[in-house]
């Protein structure tokens, strides 16, 4: 029998506290054939040293390397052979290992996930540092993520908070085995720890076997994470030979505990979210300057930031950036129409609706709602959130953040015809 079309939407997630305070949270959907399963560390490059930057990213490669009693392949043969999947990534401010399979598997998988957070030696060190090497590396040949990984060293230079998630090259190369286990005992402890469920599992099977996982880790007070960034604005132009020009700008944005990130949420819908979008009509519809043209917004525990990226031919670059300026200042000049905003209110929405049919964004949603705001937060809140904005909430935001002394802003590539002498605003 085939589910109820409103149960793909049902919010039954639920949390629950194991005895040594790791948090465990969990939504059955019965209707599945799979479960995905995750560990959540509280922990990400906002909480490096400079001389370590990069140490998050490097230690979640190395729990796959090998445990006491598992080779690399023998931690994930048994998960791959079985048509599963384990993986991790690491962000600013939380690290996630997580493992998708069939429900009938589920118990092994989640095993597997713990042998590798609890028993890892951490062993080929330099071979996995040079693969960490080659990865920092690939990202300056992918010209928008350097461009966004400049955007944040500039936005707040002297904060880990933005540093590039998998560090730099000297910080990486001079990381040491003691220094790893040093972050992991550190970080890695219960209290700072979640673990999340979603799909179709039995919740005391689950609950037991997460008690017996992890239950044995040693309890100790949660670490306090670093304090709020200083936003440094202004541009900076970093030559490259590549063919396009990218753009890269960004504006203060919310942070996760301000209400106020709802009416971001629509703004940035508003201004570049899609295909619809202010920016996309106008630069790559109506003009044709740019392939690829968005606006973003980012929330953390003590800053954000709203931004706007661009990558368009050099001959373009005075006409696109006039464009995308002129755009963001008409939501200076006036309030959006009524029928604006609802619309991409519904685009919203319906985004996050239809995600709910993956198991892995039902379990990161729930995980990432203890970590930030330590409950979880229900589907019918955050709608009503959104239902809640109004056209003179947006206007409010908009006047507020978008000032030339407000504004950074990288351009990576050629050299620009004309001296950028400031934001146009």
């Amino acid at each position: 029998m085939q589910p109820e079309k409103d149960q793909l939407y049902t919010d039954n997630a639920v949390a629950r506290k194991i005895d040594n305070g790791m948090t465990v949270t969990l939504e059955r959907l019965p209707y599945l054939h799979s479960a995905t399963a995750g560990v959540w560390v509280k922990t990400g490059s906002a909480n490096e040293q400079p001389d370590q930057a990069g140490i998050s990213h490097f230690l979640e490669h190395l729990f796959f390397k090998g445990t006491k009693t598992r080779t690399a392949r023998q931690i994930m043969e048994p998960i791959e052979s079985k048509g599963g999947h384990l993986n991790a990534f690491t962000s600013r401010e939380y690290t996630c290992l997580y493992v998708k399979t069939l429900d009938k598997h589920l118990a092994s998988g989640i095993e597997v996930l713990a042998d590798v957070i609890k028993n890892s030696t951490f062993c080929d060190l330099d071979k996995e540092r040079n693969v960490v090497l080659e990865e920092i590396a690939s990202i300056e040949d992918v010209p928008e993520d350097y461009a966004h990984d400049l955007l944040g060293t500039r936005l707040w230079p002297n904060h880990p908070l933005g540093w590039p998630v998998s560090g730099r090259e000297d910080s990486v190369a001079n990381i040491t085995l003691k220094d790893v286990q040093s972050y992991y005992k550190a970080w890695y402890r219960p209290r700072n720890m979640y673990f999340s469920i979603a799909g179709n599992f039995d919740e005391s099977a689950v609950l037991e076997q997460v008690d017996r996982e992890f239950g044995g880790l040693p309890p100790s007070p949660s670490h306090k994470h670093s304090g709020p960034p200083e936003f440094s604005p202004g541009i900076e132009i970093i030559e490259r030979d590549i063919a396009q020009n990218h753009i890269c700008m960004a504006f203060p944005g919310p942070t996760v505990s301000d209400e106020r990130r709802y009416v971001y949420d629509i703004l940035s819908s508003a201004l570049g979210g899609g295909s619809t979008s202010r920016l996309f009509e106008r630069i790559r519809e109506e003009e044709g300057l740019a392939y690829s043209i968005y606006s973003f917004h980012s929330c953390f525990f003590t800053a954000g930031m709203f931004g706007v990226y661009a990558a368009v031919a050099p001959e373009n670059f005075d006409r696109t950036l006039g464009l995308i300026f002129e755009e963001i200042g008409k939501f200076r000049a006036a309030p959006i129409p009524e029928t604006e905003l609802e619309n991409n209110r519904e685009h919203l929405k319906g985004s996050m609706l239809m995600s709910l049919e993956s198991t892995f964004n039902r379990m990161s949603r729930m995980a990432k709602s203890m970590i930030y705001y330590k409950r979880l937060l229900g589907l019918s809140e955050i709608i009503g959130a959104l239902d809640a904005v109004t056209v003179d909430d947006i206007h409010q935001v908009a006047c507020e953040i978008f000032r030339p002394e407000r504004c950074t802003m990288i351009v990576l590539g050629p050299k620009p015809a004309t001296p950028l002498e400031g934001i146009p605003l």
